[in-house]
C-alpha cells in the first residue's frame, strides 16, 4: 500500500472501500475521471480495476491511481499515473467537489506524486491539458511543468 503524507492531504492506494466512490466518479456526467470516454463503467469494471491496483505493480498495469484524501480521511479526488513505461508516464488529477478546488489540495498532491515518481525511476512526466482549462495549466506550471506542442506539458525529473 502506498501512503504519502503532505501538508494538506494524504495520497493513498485505492482499496475495496473506494469502489462505490470510484464508480460514482467514473460515471459522473458532470466531470468523468476520463472525460474523453463516454461509456459507463459497471461495478464489476471498478472492482476489477481496484483488484488490479491492489494485486499488481505499476510496471505490470502501466497505471497507478492514488486517492487524494484530507487528513481526516475525506476522499477529495484522485491523481493518476498512466501510460507508464519505466521512464515516463502521464499525470492526471481531479478534485471532485468544486468547493475543494483552489485550496492547494491538487498542488500538494502533484508535488507528492512528483517525489514518488522519482523513486520509481521515472525521467519525465507528461500532462495533456486542454487550452481552455486555465486552472489546470496554472497548477501544472506552478509546480514546474513546461508547455509545448499539442496541449502537452512536461516535467523533467
Amino acid at each position: 500500500m502506498i501512503l504519502l503524507k503532505g501538508d494538506k492531504i494524504i495520497l493513498r492506494s485505492v482499496d475495496y472501500s473506494d469502489i462505490d466512490t470510484l464508480l460514482l466518479w467514473e460515471n459522473s456526467s458532470a466531470e468523468p475521471l476520463y472525460g474523453i470516454y463516454e461509456e459507463q463503467y459497471s461495478r464489476e469494471d471498478v472492482v476489477q480495476f481496484v483488484e488490479n491496483q491492489q494485486r499488481y505493480s505499476i510496471a505490470e498495469t502501466e497505471q497507478l491511481r492514488l486517492l487524494i484524501c484530507s487528513h481526516e480521511g475525506e476522499r477529495l479526488g484522485c491523481i493518476d499515473l498512466t501510460e507508464y513505461d519505466g521512464k515516463r508516464a502521464f499525470v492526471s488529477i481531479l478534485i471532485v467537489d468544486l468547493g475543494n478546488r483552489r485550496k492547494g489540495f491538487a498542488k500538494n498532491a502533484l508535488q507528492l506524486l512528483i517525489g514518488y515518481a522519482k523513486t520509481l525511476g521515472l525521467q519525465i512526466l507528461y500532462a495533456r491539458i486542454l487550452p481552455e482549462n486555465l486552472p489546470s495549466i496554472s497548477l501544472f506550471t506552478k509546480v514546474g511543468f513546461v508547455g509545448f506542442d499539442n496541449n502537452l506539458f512536461a516535467y523533467i525529473l
